[in-house]
């Protein structure tokens, strides 16, 4: 449990290293929710290791590196990682393209979540709500696929 362990949380730190790495304000808008992705992929390989625990604390790490409203990711990521263990079993059988699908459609809930959150308590929220999600979409096989071969290689 604990080699798993090992191997989740440094693709979490690459996902959080990639969430705050410095894009174009061009490619901004289709950044991809590395995190939330990364977040889905082991609810869906290792439902039993990942879960609403793990996805609240790495949220509380992404608000404390973007400076966001402390929880704000941390309830998103929870109710994402909650959807994502209520469809778990059915996203296993989907091919990569209709898991593509259904992760444009999750990380849209994930982002509407934040928009929400933003909206009431500072009166305002971040617009181009579904850019990320397309590119997070887009991404997902090649994001999937990497991930996939670091468990088998680790074993995890």
């Amino acid at each position: 449990m604990i080699r798993a362990y090992a191997v989740i949380l440094p693709t979490f730190f690459v996902a959080l290293v990639l969430a705050i790495f410095p894009m174009a304000s061009l490619l901004d808008y289709i950044r991809p929710e590395w995190v939330a992705m990364t977040l889905i992929f082991w609810i869906l390989v290792s439902p039993g290791r990942a879960g609403i625990f793990l996805g609240f604390f790495m949220g509380l790490l992404l608000d404390v590196l973007h400076g966001d409203i402390l929880g704000l990711n941390a309830l998103a990521l929870s109710l994402l990682a909650y959807l994502c263990m209520l469809l778990h079993s059915r996203m296993r059988l989907y091919n990569i393209v209709q898991q593509g699908l259904l992760i444009f459609v999750l990380i849209g809930l994930y982002t509407l979540v934040r928009f929400w959150i933003e909206s009431i308590v500072m009166a305002q929220g971040k617009s181009a709500l579904l850019w990320s999600s397309l590119g997070s979409a887009i991404i997902w096989p090649l994001w999937y696929n990497l991930l996939f071969s670091v468990r088998r290689y680790f074993k995890a």
